[in-house]
């Protein structure tokens, strides 16, 4: 009687309890979800020490609109030239990142906020500025998969000198780009979408989940693949796990540049996931961990997409 109890209880509401992470059919206005929002400022700032750009940036507010979140960050320094300075430290994090890592630092910064704010990129904003009126500001958003900056430029050459981290090869733990040689980018990224969702279809938790997969976002030459329902992947205390991964491809020639952004989360549940609001980012507690899952998962994709 119990048994039946407990199953009719599970059919009854699971629908109401499913992942937080799937998208829903129906427009939801971004404005309800504000006070969780707002949590993620700190966790955000907490990114950014660990990756020692906490003396550079500071993430000061957060806005949101119906179908928009933005994340405002202010310069972490005071100064006459606060500005200028900005402006400059903004410029060389953005050559050296697309030096070290092939990818431009604003995007970093957009997809990381993306992740921690648990919305689609399109949804995601953030603006750098170094006060009101601000002289220098970098404003980050999506359009049709591209993620342009616009703003205003620096207006003189004296500038503060601000530390900045040689390489920001920690915020996306280590290597994240590969060439595939003599493919198409539209047939690799397909070929790397569908590896990666077989890859996660029979994972899961040891009873009542099976993995929860959303492949909702994907262009010609991108994806986003997001996996809730996970366990024992990343974490070895047992927690539910979340992963999203950010793939793209640059045809350069008869090769594929392949790059990804892997990140996930993690929280308690007794018999159900957690709600989105009690997930943690994993790269402030298990970095060595997400570290070493990433770079192995990654292993075998290019294996694959090379043969």
């Amino acid at each position: 009687m119990q048994s039946s109890l407990f199953v009719g209880f599970l059919m009854t509401c699971l629908p109401a309890l499913i992942g937080p992470f799937q998208l829903c059919a129906q427009p939801v206005d971004l404005r309800q979800d504000k006070a969780f929002f707002q949590k993620k400022r700190p966790e955000f700032q907490s990114w950014l020490r660990q990756n020692q750009l906490g003396d550079v940036f500071y993430a000061d507010s957060v806005a949101v609109s119906a179908k928009k979140v933005t994340l405002f960050l202010r310069a972490a320094y005071q100064g006459a030239r606060v500005c200028d300075s900005l402006q400059c430290a903004w410029d060389r994090l953005e050559k050296n990142n697309r030096k070290f890592n092939g990818q431009p630092f604003h995007e970093r910064l957009l997809h990381k906020w993306a992740f921690l704010a648990e919305v689609h990129v399109e949804q995601a904003e953030v603006v750098v500025r170094c006060h009101e009126p601000a002289h220098f500001l970098a404003k980050i958003s999506s359009r049709n998969g591209r993620i342009p900056v616009e703003g205003r430029n620096i207006r003189s050459a004296a500038v503060l000198n601000v530390r900045l981290p040689a390489s920001l090869d920690g915020v996306n733990v280590g290597d994240n780009s590969a060439i595939v040689p003599g493919k198409n980018v539209r047939a690799v990224c397909t070929q790397a979408r569908r590896y990666l969702t077989n890859y996660y279809k029979p994972k899961g938790t040891p009873i009542l989940w099976k993995a929860r997969i959303d492949t909702t976002y994907a262009l010609i030459d991108e994806f986003v693949l997001e996996v809730t329902h996970l366990n024992f992947e990343i974490c070895p205390d047992g927690f539910f796990e979340y992963h999203r991964i950010y793939v793209k491809g640059t045809q350069k020639g008869d090769d594929v540049e392949l790059s990804w952004e892997f990140q996930g989360k993690y929280g308690s549940g007794i018999v159900f996931p957690p709600r989105k609001n009690d997930y943690k980012d994993m790269d402030l507690r298990y970095k060595t961990n997400l570290e070493n899952y990433q770079r192995q998962l990654f292993k075998k994709l290019l294996d694959y997409l090379r043969r």
